[in-house]
């Protein structure tokens, strides 16, 4: 990997309180963190957000950067671009760590890996319907930021359209609402006079009403010079006049890690930690089944299948899938429960189940038009 790739950033002890940090986050997208001056971890706005004590978050408490940290891959001299890629997918990560020698010396961004995707023609022939996230979760903009982030947590996803009478007024990101905590005085002044919590903060004044938005047909190499011209992490797909999905980095780089696969399975796994890997095999084994299943449809074929795996305290384990499919778009499914297995099970069964709706829904369309116009 070239070390042009490598920018320079900021590091933070663990005891560092994390609103100290907040504006070197949102100004970086990532820091590292160290504890007795080793390599701890990263952390970015997506970390902070997942970490629930930022609901309750007093800004007069000193809550350490250290909690909100992720141990993410290391980078080094060594990384191939296949591989890099492949670990920005994997992580979700704004921004990962490089290390030369045994020292930590900078992070390699996402921009960065966004660039290389471009500049390597991955997603040559790909289109923004393939590979953005829909439906496009919405709010109204008189909801307060509160009931916003219930939203987020209820749908698994990192940003809202906020609507105004049902038109596209705004978009609300997870980086919004946390980097509305670091100055919130500066911010909303007029919130002094009574507490400042979520519940009485309306989203119209968070949000950013600059939208960028990229045709439902447009090309994605078209979607990422926007993304880097613009320096924004997400555009809004629109089939003429309606807002229908988001088309975020996060997409591209899932869809330019399956591009970039070396395997002949069109299954991609992520999240797995030491407990989860042991399980591998059987996930890659059910998602192929269900692929192959799929593919036997008339007119469907699949062009890679993504399932992220996350365990954690409150749910045990929570699986995502993601199918893309060809010339049809994508389609999406989440599933929560105590045991791997039958998570698994509910997950794969939602999955077909919607696979299968898409199909049904086609094939009607296909009769309504060849009784009516004859084609």
């Amino acid at each position: 990997m070239p070390k042009e790739f490598v920018s320079e950033t900021v590091f933070y002890d663990y005891k560092t309180p994390v609103t100290e940090a907040l504006d070197k986050v949102k100004r970086l997208g990532a820091v590292v963190i160290t504890r007795s001056r080793e390599y701890y971890g990263m952390v970015d706005y997506r970390s902070i957000f997942a970490n629930r004590a930022l609901k309750s978050l007093d800004l007069k408490q000193k809550a350490a950067i250290g909690k909100f940290a992720r141990k993410l891959p290391v980078l080094d001299p060594e990384t191939s671009l296949g591989r890099l890629i492949s670990y920005f997918h994997e992580s979700g990560a704004k921004a990962l760590p490089y290390q030369e020698g045994d020292k930590i010396t900078g992070v390699v961004t996402r921009s960065v890996v966004l660039s290389t995707i471009l500049s390597l023609h991955v997603l040559s022939k790909a289109r923004a319907n393939e590979a953005m996230s829909a439906p496009l979760v919405s709010i109204d903009s008189d909801s307060n930021i509160a009931q916003a982030m219930t939203a987020m947590d209820k749908n698994h996803v990192t940003k809202l359209a906020v609507l105004d009478n049902e038109k596209l007024a705004g978009l609300l990101s997870q980086g919004d609402i946390s980097d509305m905590f670091a100055k919130p005085r500066d911010r909303l002044p007029e919130k002094k006079s009574y507490s400042y919590s979520p519940a009485n903060i309306p989203v119209r004044s968070t949000m950013k009403t600059s939208v960028y938005t990229t045709d439902y047909n447009s090309y994605v190499e078209d979607a990422i010079r926007q993304m880097l011209e613009k320096r924004v992490s997400s555009l809004v797909v629109t089939r003429g006049p309606r807002p229908v999905g988001v088309l975020t980095a996060r997409d591209v780089i899932e869809a330019a890690a399956a591009a970039t696969a070396k395997t002949q399975s069109k299954v991609i796994i992520s999240g797995l930690d030491d407990y989860t890997r042991e399980s591998e095999d059987s996930i890659r084994a059910a998602m192929d089944r269900l692929v192959e299943k799929i593919d036997k449809f008339e007119r469907l074929e699949v062009d890679y299948a993504s399932i992220n795996v996350k365990r954690s305290r409150e749910r045990n384990y929570e699986l995502k899938a993601r199918l893309s499919l060809a010339k049809k778009g994508t389609v999406f499914a989440h599933a929560t429960g105590y045991s791997l297995d039958s998570t698994m099970t509910d997950l794969l069964d939602k999955v077909y189940k919607r696979v299968k709706e898409q199909k049904d829904f086609a094939v009607s369309k296909k009769r309504l038009s060849e009784r009516y116009y004859g084609e």
